[in-house]
């Protein structure tokens, strides 16, 4: 097998926790609400909010639990949840940025094959001379993901609320070693390729992200609740974002510990165009149903943003432009510090699933939003959708 498909099979065991996790337990007449609420209490999910439209017939639209713990760090005392606070959406921003690109393609501005090199200097070896915009945009440029490098991880949680720059995280990836050459047709998920695709788009237009997402994607949208903003802040109301640990603070990445902490200020700038925007529960919905159906683009940039390619993993898992299909509901999943989302569209089943959640992963290593997806999935289909080793979900 590849080194790369090696390292794909490697990533999904440890993004899912295959040894770790377990499925909660439910009654036999158990609803779709009561079927989420005791997920959440399993995973021990401060809060969460989320919607679940089937057949044009909205079944959930509802928050649960806490968007800030109480003193004791428990849900008492606590604030509760609402629909209407903002989260940090984490890689959700990826569909929004290659939406973006997408709509510069169709004005002119910049072509899907063109080259990075044509826009930026600095990519090492022959990167700038074979990457081009649509490879950074699928992730089959082979540039290593920088924050699954050796050390990154420490280094940017060693201080988290220091403001990143882009150059200091495409350093890090550029110390790294690729994980192919474009040309030999691999894929790999890498946080380095949208970072250099905002910069693309930025160059191009002379404009910041943030004023091109407004312009181009949440106007036309109508979300009025939903930006790009490398600050560590967010404008109220918001849901504090959590992270277990233990009594020495917060442990970094996933779920461990049986203490909480509040990391809603852990910088977004680790991510940049990876993953730096802020919604709500009702621009989420609003935007992956559109994205998916067409709304925002004409007929051939949409087919290539549908155009899904095989990415190796032992699941139905394919990638567009910025989309996952995951079994065919199209959209993605996010993670960064305090916070862990997932928002699809399924056209063939007529399914949209939105869920904001305010922990990065339970204490025993289950991502919150996804789990609560599968939960929402297997009640509505009777079919398990949850990746190997997550048995019983």
């Amino acid at each position: 097998m590849p080194a790369h498909r090696i390292a794909l099979v490697v990533l999904l065991a440890i993004a899912t926790g295959c040894s770790k996790s377990n499925p909660p337990v439910f009654t036999v007449d158990a609803t779709l609400n009561e079927k989420i609420e005791v997920t959440r209490q399993h995973l021990r999910l401060p809060g969460a909010v989320v919607a679940v439209v089937h057949d044009g017939e909205v079944l959930i639209d509802r928050a649960y639990g806490v968007a800030a713990l109480g003193p004791a760090k428990t849900e008492v005392g606590g604030e509760a949840m609402t629909t209407g606070h903002r989260f940090r959406i984490a890689s959700l921003t990826k569909p929004f940025v290659a939406a973006v690109m997408l709509r510069l393609v169709e004005e002119g501005e910049l072509g899907l094959d063109d080259l990075v090199g044509e826009y930026l200097d600095g990519i090492p070896g022959a990167g700038g001379e074979t990457i081009t915009l649509r490879m950074l945009a699928q992730h089959t440029s082979g540039l290593p993901n920088y924050v699954g490098l050796p050390g990154v991880k420490e280094e940017l949680i060693a201080e988290p609320e220091r403001r990143w720059t882009e150059e200091e995280l495409l350093a890090f990836a550029y110390a790294g070693k690729p994980y192919f050459k474009p040309a030999e047709d691999g894929w790999m998920y890498s946080n380095t390729n949208y970072v250099l695709l905002g910069q693309v788009l930025e160059k191009v237009t002379g404009r910041g992200l943030d004023e091109l997402i407004q312009a181009y994607v949440c106007e036309p949208l109508g979300l009025t609740d939903t930006f790009y903003s490398v600050e560590a802040s967010i404008p109220e109301p918001a849901a504090r974002g959590y992270q277990y640990g233990d009594a020495d603070g917060p442990i970094f990445w996933k779920g461990q510990g049986e203490v909480p902490y509040d990391v809603t200020d852990a910088s977004p700038s680790m991510w940049h165009a990876a993953g730096a925007m802020v919604s709500t529960l009702d621009d989420c919905r609003r935007f992956v149903e559109a994205v998916v159906k067409g709304e925002l683009l004409g007929d051939e940039m949409q087919a290539a943003m549908l155009d899904f390619r095989d990415t190796g993993y032992p699941v139905d898992y394919s990638y567009g432009l910025g989309l996952i299909n995951y079994y065919g509901a199209i959209g993605h999943t996010g993670h960064v510090p305090g916070y862990q989302v997932t928002a699809t569209h399924n056209p063939e089943e007529d399914l949209t699933v939105v869920v904001l959640a305010n922990c990065y992963s339970s204490p025993n290593y289950e991502e919150p939003a996804n789990a609560l997806f599968f939960v929402i999935h297997r009640h509505l289909t009777g079919r398990s959708v949850a990746p190997p080793g997550w048995d019983g979900w």
